[in-house]
């Protein structure tokens, strides 16, 4: 379609079947996950506050749920302020909605950049309690997890300070500096952390079978000497690859997205064969990010008693 007009290509996907895509996947079903992202988020964040932070993974676990809401917040604001017809009103200052919407993008995403490192960040220290049970503790202490965790939030917070500093007018959405801002704080680091949560997550699993048991091993060896922490361990990483797998398969879209560009970079919203198309993938890549955010809840309910335990008591007291 190279010889052919713009206005005289018929995109690959109607513009009609892109706009219903987009109410419905990054309006309606991404504004609900980023409503029970920030309900069960906030729970999350209660209940690792009162189991504290002796362990690494409740140090993890807590981060996670920070940035967990972020996006869940970020995304809610975003796909009501972005869409028709609020996006069309404006504020009493006279800027119009649209530019919260992109605002809150710009929180987004660093934050779902943060949210990839911090599962990298856990699945690796479920690897090394598995390969190297015995010092671990060494190597990955709860001050370390801490400031590896603090390393990558300081990191995206400058990102989103040079997205709200960018300088120069008139706006353009598709500036190459803001696009390599974009690129440095979420294409980069998801992109990173998928390899390595993949890798990390194929570890754990083949290391559970091989260890007397992935489901069975606290029942057969109930009195075995080290037998109750080892069963500890392997508890913590059935949630951790649990969490790892969430993040995996909802961020195949977004990996997709990703590749797809880089091998094609013509493969762009300016185009207006795949334009359409990539409209679409978009929505679903929104939609499944901040599915991911919200859903960590029914995994550390299901598979941690101490969560369970800690929520339970929590939800007690706000009843009574």
């Amino acid at each position: 379609h190279l010889h052919v007009a713009p206005s005289q290509i018929t995109p690959l996907v109607s513009a009609y079947l892109a706009v219903i895509f987009g109410y419905v996947n990054a309006l309606a079903l991404a504004v609900l996950a980023g409503a029970v992202g920030i309900v069960t988020n906030t729970a999350n964040i209660s209940v690792y506050l009162k189991l504290g932070f002796a362990e690494t993974t409740n140090i993890s676990f807590f981060a996670l749920s920070i940035c967990d809401w972020l996006v869940s917040a970020s995304t809610l604001v975003a796909q009501i302020t972005y869409n028709e017809p609020v996006s069309v009103m404006r504020l009493p200052s006279g800027v119009p909605l649209s530019e919260v919407g992109i605002g809150a993008c710009y929180v987004m995403y660093p934050c779902l950049g943060c949210s990839a490192c911090i599962t990298a960040i856990l699945s690796i220290d479920r690897c090394l309690c598995i390969a190297l049970p015995f010092k671990v503790k060494d190597i990955l202490t709860p001050r370390r997890t801490t400031s590896l965790i603090l390393t990558m939030v300081v990191y995206e917070s400058i990102f989103v300070t040079l997205f709200f500093t960018f300088p120069g007018a008139p706006y353009d959405a598709y500036d190459p500096r803001r696009a390599a801002y974009f690129i440095y704080s979420f294409s980069a680091p998801t992109f990173i952390a998928f390899f390595i949560v993949l890798v990390s997550t194929i570890i754990l699993v083949v290391k559970l079978k091989q260890s007397l048991a992935w489901r069975k091993d606290a029942a057969k060896q109930p009195a075995a000497a080290g037998g109750s922490r080892r069963s500890k361990e392997l508890k913590a990483a059935r949630c951790v690859v649990a969490i790892c797998s969430i993040f995996i398969i909802c961020f195949v879209p977004n990996f997709v997205l990703f590749i797809v560009t880089l091998v094609y970079p013509t493969f762009a919203l300016k185009d207006p064969y795949l334009g359409t198309l990539l409209t679409v993938m978009y929505s679903f890549s929104i939609l499944f990010q901040v599915m991911s955010s919200a859903v960590n809840i029914f995994v550390y309910y299901r598979m941690s008693a101490k969560y369970r335990e800690g929520f339970n008591a929590l939800s007690c007291r706000h009843v009574k």
